[in-house]
């Protein structure tokens, strides 16, 4: 006997109020939880973890806000959707599309896929940085900026690293944490979500990449965030398989991880941001031809009938 979902005659709208209102709640919750469970584990005020938050330059802070993010992503992304799915539908497993063991080739490809991808992502990422504001946003462009650089910062610090443990740490809350939960809840949730108000998958998919580039708040990093998220929407579309996505969206992560621990403790020469890059106009082409000729493979692979 199948299990009642209270919410699955809900429309689209209603719906959508439902996952943000448990996104809200869940994301408040989790993050004042965080907060309390900092100021037990550490055992200090409220006022130093603001300072922790604001400026971890002690290995204290950086563990806090670590453990902080893996919270705040716990909350935003992965709670609110599995709740989601239990109101909307008699079987989350199948909702979310997690049920069907993925085919190991369609797996591999939606690897090398962000591989592929690399030089053209990267020049398109360029494109991106000469976009000039006019001088009345002046203003919102030099905040933007600002904010961009501490973004960077932040980033670097939660990347550094000098043993395997730490490397195996920063991949669990740079990558496995976030590729889940992303995954679920922008391709696993939002792609139906937005396919049931446009009827048509490829306008479901696009917006659902758009939402997953601007919710990053990285202005400088949006249009090769928006085609990481079509690649990795139409890998779902294509597979019907929520861990097609994930798996590829963990590489991505994973490598950025990685590539940085080895440049940073002198085992390879090539940067974090040097990697993948090209400045020849026929690998940044090629890139994008690979790219679409091995996502035509997973979609012959999986079947055309896959299609949401």
């Amino acid at each position: 006997m199948k299990r009642t979902a209270f919410f699955a005659s809900l429309s689209p709208w209603g719906k959508l109020f439902l996952l943000l209102g448990l996104i809200f709640v869940f994301a408040i919750a989790f993050a004042l939880a965080g907060l309390v469970a900092g100021m037990l584990i550490y055992g200090i005020s409220l006022t130093e973890i603001s300072g922790f938050i604001n400026n971890p330059n002690t290995p204290q802070a950086i563990a806090f806000l670590k453990f902080y993010q893996v919270i705040n992503q716990v909350g935003i992304f992965v709670l609110p959707v599995l709740v989601y799915s239990f109101l909307v539908s008699s079987s989350s497993f199948e909702y979310l599309s997690l049920k069907r063991v993925p085919k190991l080739i369609s797996l591999l490809l939606g690897g090398i896929v962000m591989y592929s991808i690399l030089p053209f992502n990267n020049y398109l990422d360029e494109l991106n940085h000469q976009i000039n504001f006019p001088d009345f946003l002046s203003g919102l462009e030099d905040w933007i900026i600002f904010k961009e650089e501490q973004a960077r910062e932040l980033t670097i610090i939660f990347l550094k690293a000098n043993t395997i443990s730490g490397l195996l740490l920063n991949i669990f809350v740079v990558a496995i944490v976030p590729a889940i939960g992303e995954e679920l809840l922008f391709r696993g949730v939002l792609i139906k979500l937005l396919n049931s108000f446009f009827k048509n998958i490829h306008f479901a998919v696009l917006f659902s990449a758009i939402i997953f580039s601007a919710i990053h708040i990285q202005f400088y990093g949006f249009f090769p965030r928006m085609l990481l998220g079509l690649i990795l929407g139409y890998l779902f579309v294509y597979t019907s398989n929520i861990w097609i996505p994930i798996f590829a969206h963990f590489v991505n992560n994973a490598s950025s991880v990685l590539i940085y621990y080895l440049y940073s403790n002198g085992s390879i020469n090539v940067s974090m941001d040097e990697f993948g890059t090209s400045s020849n106009i026929v690998y940044i082409i090629g890139s994008l031809l690979i790219t679409g000729w091995l996502m035509m493979m997973i979609y012959q692979k999986e079947g055309a009938d896959r299609i949401l």
